[in-house]
């Protein structure tokens, strides 16, 4: 995991009291405790669910120079929405794991949307497509001003359950190792709706 400098705006500190019922956001309290405040094994069970789902306000994503995506236009599957950045190693390390995640999940009910926070959207671009060769993955950036706005970027990389409503309902602010077995079950109960939420401690 790697920490950022960046502050966080105040529309992301207003997200993140809504998401830190228990979890700790603020960047100077995650910087001193997240290991003791989030830790994780390294698996899809160190997820903490939310005790209520939270509302995304409007939010798009770029995918080609011009083109915008909106994240409402997923709802009606599961969205595995991950934040990563070309200058986070466990990053780069997590997304060829996602991209095969996609190739054998991804459909009408599941997707793995994968969003850079680079400033330079173009070094990102040439690892994923490139350097990475990923190819069932969607590529898509958002300036961290940007996404700050929404979600805290302190902690990368950062992965988020949306339900099909397009809420959150999970985050995993870590790695993860998305080749495991257990992620597949992991998904396959979130898309069949049998996994327990457990709210967040």
């Amino acid at each position: 995991m790697q920490s950022s400098s960046r502050n966080l705006s105040r529309a992301a500190r207003s997200f993140c009291s809504l998401l830190a019922l228990s979890l700790v956001f603020c960047i100077g309290e995650a910087r001193a405790s997240h290991e003791a405040n989030e830790p994780s094994d390294g698996t899809v069970n160190s997820f903490r669910w939310l005790k209520e789902p939270v509302v995304l306000p409007e939010t798009s994503i770029q995918q080609a120079p011009g083109e915008r995506v909106s994240l409402s236009s997923f709802k009606g599957r599961v969205v595995l929405l991950n934040l990563w950045a070309t200058w986070c190693p466990p990053c780069v390390h997590e997304l060829p794991a996602l991209d095969r995640l996609q190739q054998r999940h991804g459909g009408e009910d599941f997707v793995v949307v994968a969003v850079s926070v680079d400033q330079d959207p173009e070094l990102a671009r040439n690892l994923f497509k490139d350097r990475l060769a990923l190819s069932h993955l969607e590529f898509y950036v958002e300036p961290p001003a940007n996404m700050a706005k929404i979600f805290p970027l302190d902690v990368l990389p950062s992965n988020f359950i949306l339900d099909r409503e397009g809420r959150v309902i999970g985050v995993l602010r870590s790695y993860v190792d998305w080749d495991s077995p257990v992620a597949d079950v992991f998904v396959e109960r979130l898309t069949a709706g049998t996994l327990p939420v457990r709210p967040a401690n």
